[in-house]
C-alpha cells in the first residue's frame, strides 16, 4: 500500500524537520521560495504538496523533502513532506511543520495591565499535519484532490488553539508543455489565526528540462478579490547544467513587496535546494534563508 510507504518516510525525517529552521508559509518549501511563491501547477515539487497534490499526480514520482526557513521575528521552521504518485493509481502525499516565532500579538490578547508601547515576548509554537489524496485520469493529463490538515499552535500571550480544514484543486495538461491549476484551501471558516481561506490559479510553462516560467494568482475565498485581496506570483527556473539550476521569482501580496533567487543542484537521487527571500518594502530588508533536501526514489 502507498500509504504504508510513506509513514516510514514521514518519520524517518521528522528528525531533521523538527530542528530545522522556515518562512512564513511554511507547507511550501525552499524551490517554491526561490520563484516568487509559486507551486501549484509545478508537478515536480513535492515540497508544496498541501497545494499542489494534483499537479503532482500528473506525473509518476515517489520523493520525499525535508528541511526548512530561517527568518525575521525569530522564526526558525523545519518541514518535511512525501508524495507518491507512482505505485498506485491514487496519488497520497502528507506533510508536517513546526515553526516558532516571536510575534507581537494583537492588543485584544493581551493582558489588561499592559500598555500598547510594552515590549512583551510572545513566542508561538506553530504545527500542522496535512494529508492529500488525487486521482489522475485521461492519461494524467487532468486530476482532481482534496487535502485535509490539523493544525496547533500555542502562544505565550495568546493561548492554545486548534483548527481542522480541507481545501479541493484540480490540475490538467491541456498541451504537454503547459500545466494549468486551482485550488480552494481551508474551505471552512473556523477563524483559526494560522490558515488563510484562499482560491489559488496557476499555470507553468516548461518547453524543455532547461526552463520553466510560472505564474500564480491568490485572492480571497468568498471574497471581493479587487476590493479586499488579490496576491501576483512569478517565477522562473533556468537549468544551466544536468546538476545545476538558477531560480528567480517575485511576489505582490497585502501590499509588500518579495523578490527571491535560489540555486538547485541536481542529481538522479537526491536534490539540495537553497532560497532567499527579501522583503522591499522593510528597512533593514527582511531575509528568509530555505534549505531542502529532496530524495527521489
Amino acid at each position: 500500500m502507498p500509504l504504508r510507504k510513506l509513514q516510514p518516510l514521514l518519520i524517518g525525517a521528522l528528525f531533521v524537520a523538527v530542528v530545522s529552521p522556515a518562512h512564513a508559509d511554511e507547507r511550501s518549501g525552499a524551490r517554491s521560495a526561490g520563484r516568487g511563491g509559486v507551486g501549484l501547477a509545478n508537478g515536480s515539487d513535492v515540497g508544496d504538496i498541501a497545494r499542489n497534490v494534483a499537479a503532482v499526480s500528473l506525473s509518476e514520482r515517489y520523493d520525499l523533502v525535508a528541511g526548512g526557513v530561517a527568518g525575521p521575528d525569530d522564526t526558525w521552521l523545519g518541514r518535511i513532506s512525501a508524495a507518491d504518485s507512482r505505485t498506485s493509481a491514487v496519488t497520497l502525499g502528507a506533510s508536517y511543520s513546526y515553526r516558532v516565532d516571536n510575534v507581537a500579538a494583537p492588543l485584544s490578547a493581551l493582558p489588561g495591565w499592559v500598555l500598547a508601547d510594552d515590549e512583551l515576548t510572545n513566542t508561538t509554537s506553530h504545527q500542522g499535519v496535512a494529508v492529500s489524496m488525487a486521482y489522475p485520469f485521461l492519461g494524467r493529463k487532468m486530476s482532481v484532490a482534496a487535502t485535509g490538515r490539523y493544525d496547533w499552535r500555542d502562544s505565550e500571550q495568546e493561548g492554545e488553539s486548534d483548527g481542522f480544514n480541507f481545501g479541493i484543486s484540480g490540475a490538467a495538461k491541456p498541451w504537454e508543455p503547459v500545466t494549468v491549476a486551482v485550488s480552494v484551501n481551508n474551505a471552512l471558516d473556523l477563524g483559526y489565526p494560522d490558515t488563510e481561506r484562499t482560491v489559488d490559479v496557476g499555470a507553468r510553462w516548461e518547453p524543455g528540462p532547461y526552463l520553466g516560467l510560472e505564474v500564480e494568482l491568490r485572492t480571497e475565498w468568498m471574497g471581493d478579490p479587487f476590493e479586499e485581496s488579490l496576491a501576483e506570483h512569478a517565477g522562473a527556473d533556468v537549468g544551466l547544467t544536468e546538476w545545476l539550476r538558477l531560480s528567480g521569482g517575485w511576489q505582490h501580496e497585502d501590499g509588500l513587496h518579495v523578490v527571491g533567487g535560489g540555486l538547485s543542484l541536481m542529481s538522479d537521487k537526491a536534490d539540495l535546494d537553497y532560497s532567499i527571500q527579501g522583503e522591499l518594502d522593510s528597512e533593514p530588508t527582511r531575509l528568509w534563508h530555505s534549505l531542502d533536501l529532496r530524495v527521489h526514489f
